[in-house]
């Protein structure tokens, strides 16, 4: 009985420690999700796709030297930054990812890991901006009644 019961914390501690949220996340964001969105556009650049709700954007690919990849089918490997607003109100917070991927055997890409020194120098700037932001607001011009 003791032997079942200690292979079942084994089994639940392992699958507990196994979700770990990738990337850095800026907590409690001033602006709101149109605001930040913007911000995180002029810092990571036009964006490859952005979700329906206007919450998740990617940028487009690059490589090692944060230059835009023209021709994909010359690069091995490529790096692209995940931005995810999350909440459902103001404060929001801020995810950053940047995901890298490499060529696999049949011409596609695979992920091969995430870059946190990375993701954590985009958060950074993107932080900053949002600061920036908030501080070069007009509140009585941004006001909206309605």
């Amino acid at each position: 009985m003791n032997k079942a019961i200690s292979w079942f914390l084994l089994g639940a501690t392992l699958l507990l420690s196994s979700c770990r949220t990738g990337g850095v996340i800026i907590r409690e964001t001033p602006l709101n999700a149109s605001e930040t969105r913007r911000v995180v556009v002029s810092i990571i650049g036009e964006p490859r796709t952005v979700s329906q709700n206007g919450r998740e954007v990617y940028s487009r690919y690059y490589d090692k030297k944060n230059k835009n990849i023209e021709k994909m089918d010359m690069a091995r490997e490529r790096y692209t930054t995940h931005v995810t607003i999350l909440g459902d109100r103001r404060p929001y917070d801020v995810q950053v990812e940047v995901l890298v991927e490499g060529r696999n055997v049949d011409g596609g890409f695979d992920l091969i890991e995430r870059d946190d020194d990375r993701a954590a120098a985009i958060a950074e700037k993107i932080r900053q901006a949002l600061n920036q932001s908030r501080d070069t607001r007009n509140v009585i011009d941004d006001f909206r009644s309605f």
